[in-house]
């Protein structure tokens, strides 16, 4: 695989199957002008493009080169016009996305993608994220795999602010089973899934869970401190010795910039044997909230210090490096569909590319010549990245689309 354009149609191709995925959508049309798996591919490249709309995709796909792209008739003048993408988003099998979206995961995993060490020199393991959000008029819940890539596997409508703990519990068995193999070993959690159902539902699951709690995101009159933080923080805060010495570790961030110190002691919740730590981290550099407290509740009892720290970062992967690329790529946050069905089977296949896109970055940024012919000393984001393919690999689309012919 000799340069970047062949090593993306490759990538696409034979790698992550894309034509394949695509290609197992279901079309109820009887007599399409053109193939649902070339209308799909015109939405998958969204982000790609940087398009926040259909009408901006309608308006692009109007270019000469897109015509001769997909090889369209002479007389078209448009690939695909947005009415008929809309037509379509609001017909498609959610099934259908479903199984797009959890179709790579296999792949991934056989790359060794899809696992994580939380500190140097620690075990791999597999983590996942679940998550609430709105996006637009919709509010949904969001599960991601967090390895050395990010991997989002499930979006899901939410009636509403509020109700995420219930569609979670609902969601999070079931993807539990249809990941398998694959399946998270530690969840990681906000404080909403702080009770005993969320613990009861995970441990069914032989799986592990970890709370973050940052009392200073709540407001005064909502603190959480239930009965074994209170015991904590009473514990951390008495100089007497006690029976069992609280343990105590302190470090260094050079990549966060920033110093910490942890506590543990170790409780009971909801029937389970959990770790307690509380995290103290200063941020000199920061004008506001330099001083963070964070609060971290674990049923792993076999994470260190630097694991435990490093994984209640990782609880914001989704929030930071899914929901916010979603929105910045791809206008998710502004975009408006009346239908839900529609919004959500554009949004899995938005969060298919993220995948598909993550794990090609991640391939030619470890592999230093291809990662310095792509970026040229650009600093690396996702949208220069894309800039340079297209202004240094003009062909690396046309291998995209006929990768799918």
């Amino acid at each position: 695989m000799v340069g970047c354009s062949s090593l993306l149609a490759r990538f696409f191709r034979d790698t992550v199957t894309i034509p394949r995925i695509l290609g197992d959508f279901h079309d109820i049309r009887t007599r399409p002008r053109i193939r649902l798996r070339d209308i799909l591919l015109c939405v998958f490249l969204m982000p790609f493009w940087s398009m926040s709309s259909l009408l901006q995709l309608d308006v692009h796909l109007r270019n000469p080169q897109m015509l001769r792209l997909f090889r369209c008739a002479g007389n078209k003048r448009v690939v695909v016009s947005d009415t008929t993408i809309a037509r379509v988003l609001r017909w498609l099998a959610p099934a259908d996305s479903r199984r797009a979206l959890l179709n790579p995961v296999e792949t991934l995993e056989t790359e060794r993608l899809l696992t994580r060490s939380l500190a140097p020199k620690s075990r791999a393991r597999r983590l996942g994220v679940f998550d609430g959000s709105q996006m637009g008029s919709h509010y949904l819940v969001a599960a991601l795999l967090c390895g050395k890539i990010n991997c989002p596997v499930l979006a899901e409508p939410c009636p509403g602010r509020g109700h995420e703990l219930k569609t979670t519990q609902y969601w999070l068995p079931r993807l539990h089973h249809q990941l398998g193999a694959t399946a998270p070993q530690l969840w990681l959690l906000d404080a909403k899934y702080f009770n005993h159902s969320s613990f009861q539902t995970v441990r069914s699951l032989k799986a592990h869970l970890l709370i973050k709690y940052t009392p200073h995101d709540d407001p005064v009159e909502t603190k959480l401190f239930r009965d074994v933080l209170d015991d904590a923080q009473r514990l951390f805060a008495a100089d007497a010795k006690v029976i069992e010495p609280v343990e105590s570790s302190s470090g260094f961030d050079p990549q966060r910039l920033c110093s910490w110190s942890m506590k543990k002691t170790s409780a009971e919740f909801a029937a389970f044997p959990v770790n307690i730590f509380l995290l103290v981290e200063d941020y000199p550099k920061r004008a506001g909230n330099a001083h963070v407290k964070t609060w971290i509740v674990t049923t792993d009892l076999t994470l260190s210090f630097a694991e435990a720290r490093e994984a209640a970062h990782l609880r914001w992967q989704i929030e930071n490096n899914e929901f916010k690329r979603l929105s910045h790529l791809a206008g998710t946050k502004t975009v408006y569909f009346k239908d839900p069905r529609s919004f959500f089977s554009l949004l899995r296949l938005f969060c298919l590319a993220l995948t598909v896109f993550d794990a090609f970055f991640y391939i030619v940024i470890h592999r230093s010549h291809d990662y310095q012919q792509l970026m040229q000393g650009c600093k690396f984001t996702w949208k220069s990245a894309f800039s340079q393919m297209r202004h240094r690999y003009p062909h690396a689309l046309e291998y995209l689309v006929t990768a799918t012919g």
